[in-house]
């Protein structure tokens, strides 16, 4: 089990394969283990650094609320502590939000740049159904696993839940494995609401490739075109059959499209 000890806390992390080095920042709720779709591949061209953000998974629980400008505090800080000094960023959900905050904040340290599932906040970001919301915010105020299984119609394309109910349980097993407090879950959920870089994103001068599940409900397509529109030369890629997590969903698509991205990008840096 890899500690680093990171801004007075204990963040757990992962180390997959070898190469250039591909940070990947989870979203909402959820830890390390939920690459299972991607590291497999990823690791086989990347040194993947997978990890819990903190009040996460097996990361330390500060009581205290923080911010998305904390999280990524907390993702520059694993970085130094393994000595990497740059790295292509993969963020989904609250995690490309992180990453947004990385691009603006701390340039030097991202080489390639991964948006997923994710939006600009703030008034300009196209918020999801009356519905949906009150599916999702039971989820966040109570984060029981009966909760947790009405979210999976949140997280899940319809066409996946009725005809590939296998993958949303695995999802949901590997959920279970080290379910949130409610308390984490709320920190997490005040700090995206607190998210706005509409103004600043043409200020984003990393390669960046923007993605979004075309039956995303949680976070609709609209968002991802809106980033794709406000970073200077970003690439959009729409993939069909997939809901917010696309990922899972049409995970060979995702990987492929990923890393025909990164494998168009100069690296400016070698790590063992």
């Amino acid at each position: 089990m890899a500690i680093a000890k990171v801004k007075g806390i204990d963040l757990y992390y992962e180390i997959h394969g070898k190469g250039y080095p591909l940070f990947l920042v989870r979203g909402l709720g959820s830890n390390a283990d939920h690459w299972y779709s991607q590291i497999p591949v990823f690791s086989s061209v990347c040194r993947v650094v997978g990890f819990d953000n903190r009040g996460i998974g097996r990361s330390g629980k500060p009581q205290a609320p923080y911010s998305l400008i904390t999280m990524m505090d907390d993702t520059v800080g694993l970085m130094d502590f393994l000595g990497i000094s740059r790295a292509h960023i993969l963020g989904i959900s609250m995690g490309g939000m992180i990453a947004q905050h990385m691009a603006l904040r701390r340039p030097e340290r991202v080489c390639g740049l991964v948006l997923a599932c994710t939006h600009c906040g703030g008034d300009h970001a196209v918020r999801p159904s009356d519905e949906v919301r009150a599916i999702f915010a039971d989820y966040i105020m109570s984060g029981s696993q009966e909760a947790a299984e009405k979210a999976l119609a949140c997280l899940f394309c319809e066409q996946t839940l009725r005809k590939k109910p296998d993958v949303a349980k695995r999802y949901l097993e590997v959920s279970r494995r080290f379910p949130p407090a409610p308390e984490v879950l709320i920190n997490q959920w005040k700090a995206v609401q607190e998210h706005d870089t509409w103004e600043e994103l043409p200020g984003v001068r990393v390669p960046t490739l923007v993605l979004t599940g075309a039956q995303d409900v949680l976070v609709p397509p609209e968002n991802a075109r809106i980033l794709a529109e406000r970073i200077p030369k970003a690439t959009l890629a729409v993939i069909e059959g997939g809901g917010h997590q696309f990922p899972v969903e049409q995970a060979e698509t995702f990987n492929r499209t990923v890393m025909d991205f990164l494998a168009s990008l100069p690296i400016q840096e070698e790590h063992p």
